[in-house]
């Protein structure tokens, strides 16, 4: 298989993914000199693929004798296709995984743990500890955080200017920003003020935090169809006012697809997101400018319920026979400055102190990297807790979408949705 260079085109890129069946792990670790090339994979748009493909190609061309496959495959394309490998055991030897997904891989065996490696071949004294444990299970790190992530709301600046409104306040509650969103679309009955905020788990779980109480228990639900159906109604009172799009406009969007955004088709002037998708995601396919800004609370005073995350984690696939050379890989790309300086915002904030001093240091940060830069550091010192990710949170975070879109679409009622999430809720935490 060719090595990925620098000048990899999008179509490429695209079709990465089909490389990623061709060659299985080696059945025991092996030499350097022996072994087969370190393969790489990794999920994300064309825009950060080519990016993070010119991270690897910088260790290929520092590194000639421990040859590494960019393996890059479009971020919704890539839970089915890291499934399949996993499961016909031809993996490859890095892989990068959601929260989620991670506590599930690594609860089946799939994912080898990196402490035997510390310090020798991954330097974990470069992280705080905190950051560190976002990768842990039952004590040990399964994870390396490429970034870190915090909960944020894109604004479109461009667009409140054109309506004559205001600049958003720096904290407000969630009945002062469902005022504003309305006033927005009162503005231009074309625009709506938001997306359609009840489908994102993590925003759930947040205003949830915002009132000191927590999504799950250990393996449970911890809210009632009373808690849950105080937060569709809220998002079904701010589509038909307005103030958040309806549902055949959010529909298309999930959360990746950015072509299909509201925000970026023009229809909504906010957008709950993660840190680094401004960059990443939105501003790149809009001429207007976007800025990032504290989402709202459950009262004055009160925290937004936001905590860290990380934007992605590299693990070592627990079949590769390359483990020694892939461990390798795995500490470069996130704590060597060299390609810190290539990978610079993509992410977020690096995850490795000295990534993220590499990253200060860049003398040439477009503006939307810098308003995302500060916004994360100042709301990263302020976060809560990470919650657990759970195994079953991706099941649960599609059955929120799902119920949602049921009320939406006028398929049920605010009451009957809320039942079912938390019925069919439990049902997924037990069977996780």
């Amino acid at each position: 298989m060719t090595m990925v260079n620098t000048a990899m085109s999008r179509r490429a890129l695209l079709l990465g993914g089909a490389a990623l069946g061709g060659l299985a792990a080696l059945g025991s670790r092996a030499s350097r000199a022996d072994a087969a090339p370190v393969r790489f994979g990794i999920f994300g748009n064309a825009q950060k693929l080519e990016i993070r493909s010119r991270s690897i190609a910088k260790y290929n061309e520092l590194h000639p004798d421990a040859p590494v496959t960019f393996e890059g495959v479009p971020s919704a394309s890539w839970p089915d296709k890291i499934a399949a490998m996993v499961a016909g055991g031809n993996a490859p030897d890095v892989i990068t995984l959601g929260a989620p997904d991670m506590v599930q891989y690594g609860s089946r065996g799939a994912l080898a743990p990196l402490d035997p490696f510390v310090p020798a071949l991954f330097r974990a004294d470069l992280f705080d500890a905190t950051v560190l444990d976002l990768g842990r299970m039952n004590g040990k790190i399964y994870g390396v955080p490429i970034a870190v992530s915090i909960q944020g709301l894109a604004c479109n600046l461009s667009a409140l200017q054109r309506l004559g409104l205001g600049e958003p306040p720096a904290a407000w509650s969630y009945e002062e920003f469902a005022k504003f969103c309305a006033e927005i679309h009162r503005a231009d009955p074309q625009i709506h003020g938001s997306h359609d905020g009840a489908a994102r788990l993590d925003t759930f779980q947040m205003y949830l935090m915002s009132q000191g109480r927590s999504l799950y228990e250990g393996k449970k639900l911890a809210v009632t169809a009373d808690d849950v159906g105080q937060w569709l109604d809220y998002w079904d009172k701010m589509r038909k006012s307005g103030g958040a799009v309806p549902a055949d406009l959010q529909a298309p969007f999930t959360g990746t697809e950015w072509p299909n955004s509201p925000l970026v088709k023009g229809k909504a002037v906010f957008a709950s997101i993660a840190s680094q998708d401004l960059a990443g995601g939105y501003q790149a396919l809009t001429k207007d400018t976007l800025s990032i800004t504290t989402p709202p609370s459950a009262g004055a005073g009160s925290s937004p319920g936001y905590y860290p995350q990380p934007t992605s984690s590299l693990c070592l696939y627990a079949k590769s026979g390359n483990q020694d050379a892939a461990v390798k890989v795995i500490d470069w790309f996130v704590s060597d400055p060299a390609s810190a300086r290539i990978l610079g915002l993509i992410s977020g904030p690096p995850a490795s102190k000295p990534a993220l001093q590499a990253v200060l240091e860049l003398e040439d940060l477009a503006p939307v990297d810098e308003r995302v830069l500060k916004y994360s550091q100042a709301a990263l010192a302020k976060a809560l807790p990470a919650p657990p990710p759970q195994k079953a949170g991706r099941a649960i975070e599609d059955l929120m979408r799902r119920v949602n879109e049921d009320v939406g679409f006028g398929k049920s009622s605010v009451q009957e949705a809320a039942q079912a999430f938390v019925e069919q809720g439990h049902a997924l935490m037990r069977r996780a």
